[in-house]
């Protein structure tokens, strides 16, 4: 039976970071206890998958485990959110022995750490206030809670404070010992481990969520560098990433420094499937029996749905949302076409987010259109193609292609944004396409797939094949990826400074050029805080009729970024869209 007192987006929320602990314990599906387990265990993990896939959830979980085992074990689960990075870029920096970004960074966990101490060890304030007083000194009376409030504050500054520039947090900062544990590393590290030492714990695992793409590029090379100084037997760090954007800069390196966790999907593995169908049945049942039943009247057409989430359960969601706002389940059974129509419409929506990534991405702009075009007008044709060609000869059908990894070592950020957006799937194992040439196998997102008619139905799902033979092979010697790699390597080549020298390169560790020793000449990019800032108010996901209302005392994102939740409010927009409204600009910034 339906409930009278909320929406179906109550429960299929998709927006895992603003979830409380209730709802992860009650609407949480297990897939892997084996990620669990590693996500809290004593080594590094760099953990990779595309958006919505699911880590963020699995991060809660994780922590939430650790809270309720850690009378038994003294494992401190830590998950941290480095969503409002982005407001570090508007500090300027004019001195360089400190640094905003690694501040807040290490500001922020340790908040995050006190927090947690004081919740699981309550009798041991004594012990933390003493620990306490030697940063904080007589800025607080031996009081925990004033302690806690002084670094959330200058936290809180970091991120909203106006400062003219990074010189004046030396006068900002609640204490001299406080900015020497923040501004180093290494005396953060030390202190971590005076904190074990007091609680006797056994390590403290630190859950990273957001902790590559809502960064700047120069951000992702710092704090992948903080992440392998805090590399120790009984500090443990996890750190949630997507695939192919992620900058780990000169000094970090994955599989040495961390070893490697994904979230991998297969749309034709059976249980790939039922774990998404078990997600939404336990959250659309608790919304209404009646929608799950008419969902599962006909198998196809939650399996279709399931599928076409590309393992990605907010896609999931956005299509039953489509589906209920279109007044589907006003009727007696759904028809498949209504499904399919509604996957089209989410899909178009995920192109849209796509586009937008130009604004976020901007190192990326041109592989951004690149890509778009690729999928659009060579991709999806000639695989539709190639299926219509297989069925008359009732063969095995095809997912995506092969392409030869001398082309995707040329231009892997064509490929790489795709897949971070969830419209691709790469599997990086080299496999043999012939004339001794080697090559990854490429999917395309089974929404795709049923969309534009590649997969006719679902149960074509099931004569899917990877086999080299049952599929198409691209190399450079296809006229689409040989022009590709030429419009790529331009865009992204530095040349020398001194106009008489024709010296040019895409590594941008050249400092000087090795011809003649002038400067490489590298253009400095626009602060993408600034930039993000400066974009309209129609680019937040939010109703034509709410951004209607908004544009009457809101013009761009960053005035609504820094607006409360009071300056929001006006005629139409009270608490519960004035919040939904400040979330939208957050998510805008933060990507």
């Amino acid at each position: 039976m339906k409930t009278l007192d909320k929406s179906l987006g109550d429960y299929i929320a998709d927006r895992t970071e603003s979830l409380d602990e209730e709802f992860i314990r009650q609407y949480f599906v297990e897939y892997s206890q084996e990620k669990i387990l590693r996500l809290l265990d004593s080594e590094q993990y760099i953990f990779e998958g595309s958006r919505g896939i699911g880590k963020t959830m699995l991060m809660k979980y994780a922590a939430l485990k650790a809270k309720e085992t850690f009378s038994k074990d003294s494992v401190l689960g830590v998950w941290i959110s480095f969503e409002e990075s982005i407001r570090l870029e508007r500090i300027r920096v004019v001195d360089a022995s400190i640094d905003p970004f690694l501040q807040w960074t290490m500001g922020k966990i340790l908040y995050e750490v006190l927090i947690h101490l004081i919740n699981l060890k309550p009798k041991n304030i004594d012990t933390l206030n003493h620990r306490l007083s030697s940063i904080f000194g007589g800025q607080a009376s031996n009081n925990f809670q004033q302690y806690s409030d002084l670094l959330f504050k200058y936290i809180e500054l970091l991120e909203t404070g106006d400062l003219d520039d990074n010189s004046s947090l030396k006068e900002e900062a609640p204490s001299v010992e406080l900015s020497r544990i923040l501004d180093n590393p290494s005396s953060f590290k030390k202190f971590l481990k005076t904190l074990i030492d007091d609680f006797h714990l056994s390590r403290i695992v630190l859950l990273f969520d957001e902790a590559a793409h809502v960064f700047s590029h120069s951000q992702q090379e710092k704090f992948f560098t903080f992440f392998k100084s805090l590399r120790d037997p009984q500090i443990a760090c996890k750190a949630a990433v997507y695939p192919g954007i992620t900058n780990y800069g000169k000094y970090f390196e994955k599989g040495q420094d961390a070893k490697e966790l994904t979230i991998k999907w297969v749309p034709n593995n059976k249980e790939n499937v039922k774990y998404i169908k078990e997600i939404l049945k336990k959250r659309i049942q608790a919304y209404d029996d009646q929608y799950w039943n008419k969902l599962t009247v006909n198998q196809d057409v939650i399996d279709t749905i399931c599928v076409c989430s590309n393992g990605n359960p907010r896609f999931a969601f956005h299509i039953i949302d489509e589906l209920e706002s279109s007044g589907v389940f006003k009727l007696k059974n759904i028809p498949m076409q209504r499904v399919i129509n509604s996957i089209r419409k989410v899909l178009d929506s995920k192109w849209k987010e796509f586009n937008t990534l130009k604004n976020r991405l901007v190192k990326y702009k041109t592989h951004i259109e690149e890509a778009e075009k690729l999928t659009k007008e060579f991709i999806i044709p000639n695989l539709r193609e190639w299926n219509n060609k297989q069925r008359k000869g009732n063969k095995h059908l095809s997912a995506g292609f092969f392409l030869s990894t001398s082309v995707y070592d040329i231009i892997p950020e064509l490929f790489e944004v795709l897949a971070y957006s969830n419209i691709l799937l790469i599997d990086y194992t080299k496999k043999s396409i012939g004339h001794s040439h080697y090559g990854y196998y490429i999917t395309l997102n089974p929404s795709i797939l049923f969309s534009d008619l590649i997969i006719r139905d679902i149960n074509e799902v099931s004569k899917l094949s990877v086999a080299i033979e049952r599929n198409q092979s691209y190399s450079a010697a296809t006229q689409v990826f040989s022009e590709l790699i030429r419009i790529l390597k331009q865009e992204t080549e530095h040349q020398c400074s001194n106009t008489k020298c024709d010296f040019k390169t895409n590594d941008e560790s050249y400092a000087y050029c090795p011809k003649c020793g002038n400067k490489i000449k590298i253009d400095e990019s626009e602060s993408l805080y600034k930039i993000l800032r400066g974009h309209s108010i129609d680019n937040l996901k939010l109703s034509e009729k709410i951004i209607t209302r908004l544009a009457s005392k809101f013009s761009s994102i960053g005035e609504v970024y820094d607006s409360t939740i009071d300056d929001i409010r006006m005629k139409y927009i009270q608490d519960v869209r004035a919040e939904k409204i400040k979330n939208a600009a957050i998510e805008y910034m933060s990507g």
